[in-house]
């Protein structure tokens, strides 16, 4: 596994772990089913890199973990919405560096929330940003 397979399938784990609500799907790689919701989507976004020294390369990586909920409700969905965004954040500060797999997750970690679309069907989704650094060996 990459760098980014191993931080984006953390960054799902996380979203797994949280007690407040409960995400019946967080697969590491996206998938195009919605039918199981609450459903966690988690993807690269962008990314720069840069030679530092001889020795050392810098990677910044923005990765989007995109948490869906049923639209049936909108009451049930910003109460669920409300509780995991205190929550995930809680758990990304409790584990910077993604037990180990990146150096260290660059704060803040920003969310949004906003009406959306899986698989034809309507969620509202709170989408969090996180940017995080991994320092590696030029080949």
């Amino acid at each position: 596994m990459s760098v980014v397979d191993s931080a984006i399938a953390r960054l799902q784990d996380l979203v797994q772990a949280c007690t407040t609500v409960t995400v019946r799907l967080a697969p590491d790689y996206p998938i195009s089913d919605a039918s199981m919701l609450p459903l966690s989507i988690a993807h690269l976004v962008e990314g720069s890199g840069q030679a530092d020294t001889a020795d050392q390369t810098r990677l910044l990586l923005t990765a989007n973990v995109d948490v869906h909920f049923a639209r049936q409700s909108l009451k049930d969905a910003y109460q669920k919405i409300d509780a995991i965004a205190v929550e995930y954040l809680q758990r990304l500060a409790g584990d910077p560096t993604l037990n180990g797999t990146v150096d260290t997750i660059i704060f803040p970690v920003t969310f949004t929330v906003t009406p959306a679309q899986w698989d034809n069907v309507q969620t509202q989704m709170i989408t969090f940003v996180i940017q995080f650094k991994e320092l590696t060996t030029p080949l």
